[in-house]
């Protein structure tokens, strides 16, 4: 909005918007004649050139503006860890992926879908390249994770380690109970029990895992798969936080 309200004789007879981000250079976002004691709202008219962080207003040949009005939404800064996961070779990107699933037909796929618009994005593509995903590569990924209770490896990593810190502190009956109810899941349905541990006790996997345990394969494989995805929209987080 472009206000030339009570300026009826000294009104500027034409302006121009331009806007930019950071110390880029300044773009041209309008351009437009102006009438004296007017409110000119302008939308259509307006240049689309991307995020923007400052406007400029010009006029000519001089004159009294009462208003200026610009509307926006704001724009989440992009993250770092996101530009540089854009910009690495694929082979990089799937390396980096791939600690967020274990599925290297993920990882190649997410790699193959850069650049990501922002972080919402890369979720977004994130479930949909894992549900295109046959079977086998879904109880790869399920194989890359240790067994719920179980000491991770040193190749599951310290976000594996984190997100079962709660097993770490249960009472040896519970980490025993755990571990003979994993044991009797995988070699009923063939793969581990997958759940996405973050923010819940021992005692309430335990219990989870006692139930899933008594389902069909078929149930069970999807499941696993919706855990998965939630473990993987946490970790691809905490990796564009660079944790």
């Amino acid at each position: 909005e472009i206000d030339t309200s009570h300026f009826k004789g000294n009104a500027p007879g034409r302006c121009v918007v331009e806007g930019r981000v950071g110390d880029d250079d300044w773009r041209e976002l309008l351009a437009t004649p102006l009438q004296p004691h007017t409110r000119h709202l302008f939308a259509d008219e307006l240049r689309r050139v991307g995020a923007v962080g400052h406007v400029r207003l010009r006029v000519y040949p001089d004159g009294g503006v009462a208003r200026l009005r610009v509307w926006g939404q704001l724009v989440a800064a992009r993250p770092l860890a996101l530009a540089a996961l854009d910009t690495c070779d694929a082979a990089q990107a799937a390396a980096e992926l791939v600690r967020c699933c274990g599925s290297t037909s993920w990882a190649r796929g997410m790699a193959a879908a850069r650049p990501f618009e922002d972080a919402a994005a890369l979720e977004r593509i994130a479930e949909r390249v894992w549900w295109a995903l046959p079977e086998a590569d879904w109880l790869e990924a399920f194989a890359a994770h240790p067994r719920i209770g179980a000491q991770p490896a040193a190749d599951h990593g310290a976000w594996a380690a984190g997100e079962q810190r709660a097993t770490a502190d249960a009472a040896d009956a519970t980490r025993a109970a755990l571990a003979e109810a994993n044991a009797a899941y995988a070699a009923k349905h063939g793969f581990i029990y997958i759940v996405c541990a973050t923010g819940r006790s021992a005692d309430e996997m335990l219990a989870d895992l006692r139930t899933r345990l008594e389902r069909d394969r078929a149930s069970e494989v999807r499941t696993a798969a919706e855990e998965q995805a939630k473990i993987t929209r946490l970790r691809l987080r905490k990796l564009l936080a660079g944790s």
